[in-house]
């Protein structure tokens, strides 16, 4: 058995018990996509093994096939600087994306579009398609947005817009550079989509999706801000629900001024708090101070 078969192999038995539980991609298939992956590419042979299977695994947890004629996923190897190796990589495509967010059955299909200066664009809501009229053989000007259309299998849309500028953030916070600055408006859409998926209806497939994602972003390294402050929301509205001020508190005070500026956002504006839960986050971070204060004070600090 030659080198690249034998590390394939290795991966077998962890795939075959994912594989089994989704009944989506064989091992048959994927090991022989795989070990010709491997055999093209001597770059992708030299990484180190254990990355190699657990980028195999990763086919399994996401249901997408490296069949290259689908052009869902790819082992890419990407040099790792901590490591000073050649590590291997499941990149999954724009295309890989929308057939993993479909095949929940959420959603019946999935659109995304680059926004340019030139274009006539009218948002209408997160339930109503957009307006997006364009001249796709003139000079369109600049991007300047990027959003995504979902119709739900009830018939239903939701809409996700993000502008350019929360765009080029991801992409600074992204490793990996290269794909980005060949291919940036397809993972401008890749970005808009899985901030969408946030808000998409859940049912028992939702997990495959969503570890697609988490699989995209090891990989590419795209750390979304926007979606960083909804969680911190998320996790603020918790507490208040439980009545936790001091947990209110701490993570208000671990906040920037700026994370903290963006999320007391209106909630006309896209903001998460009422007024009364503002109300309750300044008293909780009043009195948290005040606890700290006194901690400090009896330690002598």
């Amino acid at each position: 058995m030659e080198r690249a078969e034998l590390i394939v192999a290795q991966a077998m038995p962890q795939f075959s018990r994912i594989a089994e539980a989704q009944n989506v991609v064989v091992w048959s298939e994927e090991s022989q996509f795989a070990t010709q992956a491997l055999q093209r590419n001597k770059q992708l042979r030299e990484c180190d093994p254990t990355t190699i299977q657990n980028a195999i695994i990763n086919v399994a947890a996401t249901g997408l096939t490296l069949n290259p004629a689908d052009g869902y996923a790819y082992l890419i190897p990407e040099y790792n600087k901590q490591t000073k190796q050649n590590e291997c990589q499941l990149r999954i495509s724009f295309k890989g994306l929308t057939a993993a967010a479909t095949s929940t059955g959420i959603c019946e299909w999935i659109r995304a579009e680059v926004v340019k200066e030139n274009d006539t664009f009218n948002w209408l809501g997160v339930d109503e398609k957009p307006e997006h009229k364009m001249q796709p053989f003139g000079d369109r000007g600049q991007p300047v947005g990027v959003y995504c259309v979902a119709k739900l299998t009830s018939g239903d849309f939701m809409c996700e817009v993000m502008q350019w500028e929360e765009v080029k953030k991801i992409q600074a916070c992204a490793k990996a550079q290269s794909v980005w600055s060949a291919w940036p408006e397809e993972m401008a859409k890749k970005a808009v989509i899985k901030r969408a998926a946030k808000q998409w209806p859940k049912n028992r497939a939702s997990s495959v999706l969503h570890k697609t994602i988490e699989v995209m972003n090891d990989s590419e390294g795209n750390r979304d801000p926007m979606a960083e402050m909804e969680r911190t929301a998320d996790d603020i509205l918790t507490l208040l629900d439980q009545d936790d001020l001091m947990g209110v508190g701490q993570i208000w005070t671990e906040c920037t001024e700026a994370e903290q500026a963006t999320l007391w956002t209106a909630k006309t504006k896209g903001g998460w708090f009422t007024m009364e839960q503002k109300s309750k986050i300044r008293e909780a971070a009043s009195g948290y101070a005040a606890a700290n204060h006194a901690a400090d004070a009896q330690t002598g600090g």
